[in-house]
């Protein structure tokens, strides 16, 4: 297989890697919105598995891409995938924009359901923080408590001991 087959397949397993995670990513929102923790967990090291494979994958992909360019007789550097489709043989840049489009795609759609999973993590953090503090109320006010209740201040202040307030005026 020649280098361009080979970029080819690999764009083609970066799109299959981003459709895994944007699956994931749909996965997770179910999950949080249910609080189903250990089918949470479960997800979360499905998705390392997935990242893993596209931090190989990407690290595959720019060494092909370097490699090929140095044969063709070109320098550059981080290389966009826009600029090389225009490098790319005639026969092949209809299927490489198709291939640079369902990408671009996916990632956008991956960060719009990241971002939502996040909005409803953080939802359930507040609704936990809430419920806690309704569990476990804060100290009581200092302007009232009930007659036969003492608390640690009540030296302080003795019912029916001296006031500075003249009552009898």
């Amino acid at each position: 297989m020649d280098q361009v087959q080979s970029i080819i397949r690999i764009f083609q397993g970066l799109v299959l890697i981003h459709e895994k995670l944007n699956e994931q990513a749909l996965a997770k929102q179910t999950v949080v919105t249910k609080g189903e923790i250990p089918a949470l967990e479960k997800l979360m090291k499905e998705e390392t598995v997935l990242v893993k494979q596209l931090q190989k994958l990407e690290i595959t992909r720019r060494n092909v891409v370097e490699q090929w360019l140095q044969e063709k007789g070109l320098v550059k550097e981080n290389v966009t995938m826009h600029e090389l489709i225009d490098l790319f043989p005639a026969e092949h840049k209809k299927e490489l924009h198709e291939l640079e489009e369902k990408l671009v795609a996916e990632i956008e759609k991956l960060k719009q359901q990241n971002e939502l999973n996040q909005q409803l993590i953080e939802e359930s953090l507040r609704f936990v923080n809430m419920s806690l503090g309704a569990m476990y109320p804060q100290k009581e006010f200092g302007n009232y408590r009930r007659p036969d209740q003492r608390s640690e201040h009540d030296d302080d202040f003795e019912a029916g001991g001296p006031s500075i307030f003249d009552s009898k005026a």
